[in-house]
C-alpha cells in the first residue's frame, strides 16, 4: 500500500498490504568486499563493474513483454463477476484497479471494487460481502495481507470462490499453497521487489563511482522488506568494496510520523552518508525534510515510481530525489486479469511477471509533466495481453 502524498499527516500504507507486526529494529551496516572489473562511474572511480552497468541498462528503457502462458479464449467469461479489494485508496493501487476495470468492461464481466481505508476489519468485511454476493473470483489488490485473513480465505475456498493475491510476494516466492499466507489462496501475481532492490543498489554504485555510504531504510514488518534489503546489501558486498551500508527499519504504521526523525538522527550519527534509500515511496515525504533540514547534499533513491517522486527528480534535476525504480501499474492490472481469466477457465495458473523501470534525470521526462502513473513504460504489456486474449490482432 503506497502512500503518495507529500504531507506526513496521512497514515502510511504500502501496496504490499502489510499492517501487521509492530516494533522498529535496526540492523548493523556492512562493509562490502571485492568489486568487479572497471568501467567507471560519475564519481570518477574505476570500481564499477560491467555487471553493474549492464543491470542498470537492462531497466533504463521501456518494458518488453513475454507472454506468461499460452493464448486463451475468454469469450465464455462474459457476465462473470470479479471482486477487487484494494489495500488502500492511493494513486498506485487506484491505477491498477482502473486497469482491471477497463479489462473487465472489454470482456463484459461485472467488476466490483470494495473501497476501504486499509483496516483488516474492512478487508474481512469485503471478503464476506464477496462471498454473500456469490462473486466468481476475488482479488486482494495491493495487497491486503492474506496472513491476517485466513478464516475469511478458508470461507471463500469453501464457497468455491478462488482468491488471487497480487503485489504481496516477491517473484522468488513459491507458488500457492507454499507461499506465505497462501494456504487458501488460488493464485498469485508476484512483484519484482528484489530485482528493484538490486537495480537500486547498482544505480547507487555507479552514480557514486563506487564511493557510496548508504543509509537503507526498510520496514521489517513488510513481508518482502527483509529479502529486498538482503538483496541490496549482498549486491553492495559483491560489487563495491569501497561502499558501506547501514540498515534501519521503521514499522509501516510509523512511516508518516517517524521517518523524518529516524532518518535525521541516522544522518547526524553518520555524517558521511551520501545516499538514503527508502524502500518505498511512502517514506520519501519524511526523508526529504530530514535531509533539507540538516542542509546536507544527500541523494534519495526509492521504489514504486510514484508521480510525486518522479516530479521531484525532474524538478530538482536529480539533486534531491535522484532515482526511483518504478512499476507499470497498467501492466500489473492486465497481468492480474490474465491470471484471473486462467483461474476462471480452469486453466493452469502461470507465473505473471510485471515490469520495472529505472527513472532518473536522464529519462524522467518520459513519465510526463507532471508525471502520470503508468506513463513511460510503453504499451507492450497492455497490447501483448489483449492479443493473448484474442481482443486485438
Amino acid at each position: 500500500m503506497y502512500t503518495f502524498r507529500r504531507r506526513p499527516r496521512t497514515i502510511a500504507a504500502l501496496a504490499v498490504g502489510a499492517m501487521l507486526l509492530a516494533g522498529c529494529s535496526t540492523g548493523s551496516g556492512s562493509t562490502p568486499s571485492s568489486a568487479g572489473s572497471a568501467t567507471g562511474g560519475s564519481g570518477g572511480s574505476d570500481a564499477v563493474s560491467a555487471a553493474v552497468v549492464a543491470n542498470i541498462q537492462k531497466f533504463m528503457g521501456p518494458s518488453t513483454f513475454t507472454a506468461p502462458g499460452p493464448a486463451i479464449d475468454i469469450s465464455t467469461l462474459k457476465g462473470k463477476k470479479i471482486y477487487d479489494i484494494p489495500s488502500v485508496a492511493n494513486p498506485f493501487v487506484q491505477s491498477i484497479s482502473a486497469s482491471m476495470e477497463e479489462v473487465a468492461n472489454k470482456v463484459g464481466m461485472k467488476y466490483t471494487r470494495f473501497d476501504n481505508q486499509s483496516q483488516v476489519s474492512q478487508w474481512v468485511q469485503g471478503i464476506n460481502q464477496a462471498i454473500a454476493s456469490k462473486q466468481d473470483v476475488i482479488v486482494l489488490n495491493g495487497a491486503p495481507d492474506p496472513r491476517a485473513l485466513q478464516p475469511q480465505l478458508a470461507a471463500a475456498k469453501a464457497a468455491k470462490i478462488p482468491v488471487i493475491v497480487m503485489h504481496f510476494h516477491d517473484n522468488s516466492a513459491p507458488l500457492p499453497p507454499a507461499c506465505e499466507g497462501c494456504a487458501n489462496v488460488t493464485a498469485t501475481v508476484s512483484a519484482p521487489f528484489n530485482d528493484a532492490g538490486k537495480a537500486a543498489a547498482d544505480w547507487i554504485i555507479k552514480d557514486s563511482g563506487g564511493q557510496a555510504n548508504v543509509l537503507i531504510v526498510g520496514g521489517s514488518d513488510i513481508l518482502p522488506s527483509p529479502g529486498t534489503i538482503k538483496t541490496m546489501t549482498d549486491e553492495f558486498s559483491a560489487q563495491c568494496s569501497t561502499c558501506t551500508t547501514k540498515v534501519t527499519n521503521i514499522p509501516v504504521a510509523d512511516w508518516n510520523t517517524k521517518t523524518q526523525g529516524v532518518v535525521q538522527s541516522a544522518l547526524q550519527a553518520n555524517p558521511k552518508v551520501n545516499y538514503v534509500y527508502v524502500l518505498y515511496d511512502a517514506m520519501v515525504a519524511g526523508a526529504v525534510p530530514a535531509i533539507t533540514t540538516l542542509g546536507k547534499k544527500i541523494k534519495i533513491v526509492s521504489y514504486n515510481g510514484s508521480p510525486f517522486a518522479l516530479d521531484d527528480i525532474r524538478q530538482s534535476k536529480g539533486s534531491v530525489v535522484a532515482m526511483d525504480v518504478g512499476e507499470d501499474t497498467p501492466g500489473i492490472g492486465y497481468a492480474t486479469m490474465d491470471q484471473a481469466f486462467r483461474v476462471l477457465l480452469g486453466k493452469p495458473t502461470v507465473e505473471e511477471r510485471t515490469p520495472i523501470r529505472i527513472w532518473d534525470n536522464t529519462n524522467v521526462a518520459e513519465a510526463g509533466t507532471p508525471a502520470k502513473a503508468g506513463q513511460g513504460y510503453g504499451n507492450v504489456y497492455t497490447s501483448g495481453y489483449l492479443k493473448l486474449w484474442g481482443l486485438s490482432s
